[in-house]
Parts: C-alpha cells; sequence; structure tokens
C-alpha cells in the first residue's frame, strides 16, 4: 500500500506529468513548489525528450517558477554522453538537432569526439529525438548500416574499406510526445523507419524505462522513499518497476482510465488525475 509518509524524494516526468507542451500544469506545479518550500519532499526530473538540453530543462522548469539545479535534471543525453565516453568511441554519427549536438560536443570536447557522417571512420550511430530529422539524415544511417553490417550482395554492391561494424544505439524508445496539440511523433517512429528499411535494431536503448537513469536518486535514498510520477505506463511505470519504486501515474498526459483498464501489469501505486491530488489518496 502506498504510504506518502515514507517518501522523501519524487522523481517527476515533465511532458504530461508538470508541463502540456511549453505551459505548466498549474495544480501540479504549484504542489511541487510548495513542497519544495516547506522542505516536505526532495524532487527530480527525469524526461525521456532528447530533444532539448539539460539547460533548456532547467529553463522550463525555473520558469514556472520551481528552484532547480542541473543535478536535478536527469536526462538520456547524459547516458549517451557516458555511453561514448566508456567505448572509447571517436566517430559518432549522431542524428539529432543542432543544439543537442552542441551540447554534447561541448560536453565532450576533451575526447575530441567528432560528430559527422563518415563513412570509413563512423564507429556508432546514435540516434536521438531528432526534430530537425531529414530524409538525407536516416538515409545516411541506413546506408551506413549496409556497407558496414550486411553481408556483401546485389542490393548493397557498395562497401566501406573499413568492414568493423557499426554500433547502433537511441536515447529512448517513445512512440510519442505529449503536446497541447495532441501526441505527436516521437523517437519510435524514427526507429520503426530504420528497422522496416533494413532491419536495423538499437543495440541500447537509453533513458525509460533504463533503470539507469534513477542511479544519482538511488544513491541517495533507499527505494521505499522513492516514488516516479508519470503519465505513461510503457516508460514512467516500467522505469519505477524496473527500479523496484513505486509509481504514481497521472492521467493529465497519455495514459487515460481506459488504458489503465485494460492494462494487465501489476496496477499503479497511486492514480490521479494530477500529480497535487496526490495528498488526498488514502
Amino acid at each position: 500500500m502506498f504510504d506518502i509518509t515514507k517518501k522523501k524524494a519524487f522523481v517527476c516526468d515533465l511532458d504530461g506529468t508538470l508541463f502540456m507542451g511549453p505551459d505548466p500544469i498549474k495544480p501540479a506545479v504549484d504542489f511541487v513548489i510548495d513542497s519544495i518550500n516547506s522542505g516536505r519532499f526532495s524532487f527530480f526530473y527525469l524526461t525521456n525528450n532528447t530533444s532539448k538540453t539539460p539547460d533548456e530543462y532547467i529553463k522550463k522548469i525555473a520558469g514556472a517558477n520551481i528552484p532547480v539545479k542541473p543535478e536535478q535534471i536527469l536526462t538520456p543525453l547524459i547516458t549517451l554522453e557516458s555511453y561514448i565516453r566508456e567505448k572509447g568511441y571517436k566517430s559518432v554519427y549522431l542524428l539529432a538537432s543542432e543544439k543537442v549536438k552542441s551540447y554534447l560536443e561541448k560536453q565532450l570536447s576533451d575526447v575530441g569526439i567528432k560528430f559527422e557522417y563518415n563513412p570509413e571512420e563512423n564507429e556508432l550511430i546514435a540516434l536521438t529525438y531528432d526534430k530537425e530529422l531529414t530524409y538525407e539524415k536516416l538515409a545516411n544511417a541506413t546506408s551506413l548500416w549496409n556497407m558496414r553490417n550486411v553481408p556483401p550482395s546485389p542490393m548493397c554492391p557498395i562497401r566501406t574499406a573499413n568492414q568493423n561494424k557499426v554500433e547502433f544505439v537511441a536515447t529512448h524508445p517513445d512512440n510519442c510526445c505529449p503536446s497541447e496539440r495532441g501526441p505527436i511523433p516521437d523517437i519510435g517512429g524514427m526507429m520503426k523507419f530504420l528497422e522496416i528499411t533494413n532491419g536495423m535494431k538499437p543495440s541500447n536503448i537509453f533513458g525509460k524505462p533504463s533503470p539507469s537513469l534513477l542511479k544519482t536518486v538511488l544513491d541517495k535514498f533507499s527505494p521505499e522513499q522513492i516514488a516516479v510520477v508519470g503519465d505513461r505506463l510503457y516508460t514512467d511505470k516500467a522505469i519505477a518497476d524496473n527500479a523496484q519504486v513505486d509509481f504514481v501515474c497521472v492521467l493529465s498526459g497519455e495514459t487515460t482510465k481506459e488504458d489503465l483498464a485494460s492494462y494487465k501489469g501489476i496496477a499503479p501505486a497511486v492514480t490521479v488525475d494530477t500529480f497535487n491530488m496526490i495528498d488526498d489518496v488514502k
């Protein structure tokens, strides 16, 4: 049974939970502000949306008058940066907006990373939620995969001299992004496009539902002191389940009462219309 008196930290999804598009969901945001001011809970902000940089999220959250520090932002871009470092990659074909590319170049400036399309040198294809996606980017990704990972055939006669296989990763699995205009395409459709074309599947998908995003929170609090708050069962609830912490489902975003009625998994610990109503749960 969910016991709010045992909670010390809430990990909040942003889109559909605290914001709808650019607009704050006022009752939920007011609850967060009041809880911070009273010292009642600690908050972390979890997003799969890699079309924005951490600095943009700080600006967005602060713009709603919520006090926020960089260490409270949890995004798969941070996981991607760590992965590139761990693997020692120096040449990555990055499908991302220019601002996200610039952010990662700055973060990885000490390792001399190159993010341009270079079929002879690229070691990794990294797909983010690229709102500047073009056909050329998709064609480059599939061509690179064809020339390096697929056995020679009449369908793909052109090969690179470098025949080391290139890895493919994606920052998150979301099929759609909530907006004030309803659901809009997210990275899930981009991955399906690539898979349908030539069978490309990422070796790793970062972000929710991977519990690695919650490491900094789990290092500070015990699982029973933490709850994830979100509007999606297949990402927000999944990361809570994988980290073995409670999940608070809000109906202010993607998930509906009908979705919950047909859901085959274990029910959320709590379901409320908006986050602020959690205090009303008995």
